[in-house]
């Protein structure tokens, strides 16, 4: 059997990345970098050097491919012929280059990106139309421990430095996101109030007064501010609550059985209020203990409670509710496989820049997998770059363009020409 015994080196342009190829044509279609470059017009004040499109549109696509996470690996990309050819820009955007871009991001106001990113949410929201809006609120920290010294890096509750940005998240999609640094709260200043109202308005707009639109939480938004808000938007809230010392239960008494997975609970209803609240906030509780064969409490934990004003369903299904969290809790998971955690700069501003960037190309890169790729839709990133993305290619020069051959079993096995024409249509941000 011939094997192979001698290397060698070839002028050919080929690509380890030829899945990026159809990505491309989707973000170019999509006009995203386009609008991120009216979005943050300011950042350039000269017309000389690289256009903002062209340096948006590559940030991008190096976010979405995740080989590198080193704003240094610009330098080497912008040496290698295949990726000029894929990204399809007149000029490569180097370190230097974007250094410059990051380091202007003081001067600008950063938030103007969030109002785009709710777009980007309610592209999906229209395709799907869903009956109910499950929102997941919570906070997510980025470890930093050990880097140099970033300003905003602060201690986080869990105990390592880093930032602490707060995101709400459908359907493992970012809603909006708001970063900040580590030592900020759960629940600093309004900024989940102003979250809650743009996302309640947006929603609204898209798929009518009538949708029912439902957050969770967890007890670090456990506040009469947000529960009152959510009452005067017309929000079901359902949020783990605190256990104070009044609440005395004997779980022996318990009248409810929930059980799910082999796990066994039983829980009580009873309605909550707490004194410093207004009169009229006396909400749906239910208190939860999970327990062992012969009824007692598993490894003697005391539970947790649940509060809602959702009226409107039955006990098991708001414990449903709740219990779901996990499962959107795997976003934050995805995010941090998808980008570095660690922020590549000193600046505060450049991070927060760099972050949102970071998430508009996470929610960039789910709809492509799951609308335009439709593979492996639950996968991780790296599962879906690995299958996807690293594809072996030869990019051909022909008539002003390029032509990319892969091998025909590629070809066939992810339908490869299907999810090409797929991404040469528009979508609609």
């Amino acid at each position: 059997m011939a094997s192979i015994t001698k290397i060698s080196t070839t002028n050919e342009c080929l690509t380890s990345r030829g899945g990026l190829a159809p990505f491309t044509n989707f973000l170019k279609k999509s006009q995203v970098s386009e609008e991120l470059s009216l979005i943050y017009k300011d950042l350039r004040k000269s017309k000389k050097g690289i256009k903002l499109e062209e340096a948006f549109l590559q940030v991008l696509l190096f976010l979405a491919d995740g080989t590198e996470h080193s704003l240094e690996s610009f330098d080497k990309l912008s040496q290698d012929e295949s990726w000029a050819k894929t990204h399809g820009c007149k000029d490569d955007l180097n370190t230097a280059s974007l250094k410059r871009l990051l380091y202007k991001a003081y001067t600008i106001d950063l938030e103007l990106i969030r109002p785009y990113l709710s777009r980007v949410f309610q592209s999906v929201l229209k395709c799907e139309s869903p009956n109910e809006v499950v929102l997941f609120l919570d906070s997510c920290v980025y470890n930093n421990d050990g880097a140099k010294c970033r300003a905003g890096v602060k201690p986080t509750y869990k105990n390592f430095q880093g930032y602490h940005p707060i995101n709400l998240i459908w359907n493992g999609l970012y809603v909006d996101s708001y970063f900040q640094s580590g030592h900020c709260s759960t629940n600093h200043g309004d900024v989940v109030q102003v979250m809650l109202k743009n996302a309640a308005k947006n929603i609204r707009k898209t798929l009518g007064n009538e949708v029912r639109i439902i957050v969770r939480m967890d007890g670090g938004f456990y506040d009469q501010k947000i529960f009152k808000l959510c009452d005067e938007l017309g929000i079901n809230f359902v949020c783990a609550g605190k256990v104070y010392k009044d609440h005395t239960f004997d779980v022996h008494t318990f009248s409810g059985v929930y059980e799910k997975k082999k796990t066994l609970w039983k829980y009580e209803a009873f309605q909550e209020r707490r004194n410093s609240w207004d009169k009229n906030m006396e909400y749906r509780a239910l208190k939860l203990v999970a327990i062992e064969e012969n009824g007692e409490p598993l490894l003697g934990l005391n539970g947790r409670i649940i509060l809602s004003n959702y009226d409107d369903c039955s006990d098991e299904q708001l414990i449903e509710y709740d219990h779901s969290r996990g499962k959107d809790e795997l976003t934050h998971r995805e995010i941090k496989d998808f980008t570095s955690e660690r922020m590549p700069c000193l600046d505060f501003h450049a991070n927060q820049l760099w972050y949102y960037m970071g998430i508009l190309a996470f929610n960039l890169f789910q709809i492509f997998k799951r609308k335009i790729a439709c593979l492996f839709k639950t996968s991780y990133p790296t599962t879906f770059r690995r299958k996807f993305f690293d594809i072996a290619g030869k990019i051909i020069p022909k008539a002003r363009s390029f032509t990319l051959k892969i091998n025909k079993f590629k070809m066939n096995e992810l339908q490869f020409d299907e999810i090409w024409e797929r991404s040469l249509i528009p979508w609609r941000i």
